[in-house]
C-alpha cells in the first residue's frame, strides 16, 4: 500500500512540474501569449496577467514582467529589495 501511494505521489509531482514548465515552454504559438502587451496594462489587466502566468518567471516572461512592473508602479506589489533586478 505504501509503495503504491509513493508512486502516485511521485507521478503527481512530475505532472505538476510539467504543467508549470509547460506554461512558458512550448511551440511558438504558445510563446505568443507571453509577449509584452502593445500598450501598458491597467491594474486589473495586470492582476489577471499575473494570475494567468503564475507559473512563469517575471524575468523570463515579458507579459508577466510587464504586469509586475504595472503593479509595482501602482503600489500593489512591493518587491523585495534583496531580489536582483526588482529593487526600485
Amino acid at each position: 500500500m505504501y509503495a503504491t501511494l509513493s508512486i502516485l505521489t511521485g507521478c503527481g509531482l512530475v505532472l505538476s512540474l510539467i504543467g508549470i514548465i509547460g506554461t512558458c515552454v512550448g511551440d511558438t504559438r504558445a510563446a505568443d501569449g507571453h509577449r509584452a502587451p502593445p500598450a501598458p496594462f491597467t491594474v486589473p489587466e495586470a492582476h489577471r496577467a499575473m494570475q494567468l502566468h503564475r507559473g512563469c518567471r517575471a524575468d523570463a516572461c515579458a507579459r508577466k514582467g510587464a504586469a509586475f512592473r504595472t503593479l509595482v508602479a501602482a503600489g500593489r506589489i512591493v518587491p523585495d529589495t534583496r531580489a536582483d533586478g526588482y529593487s526600485t
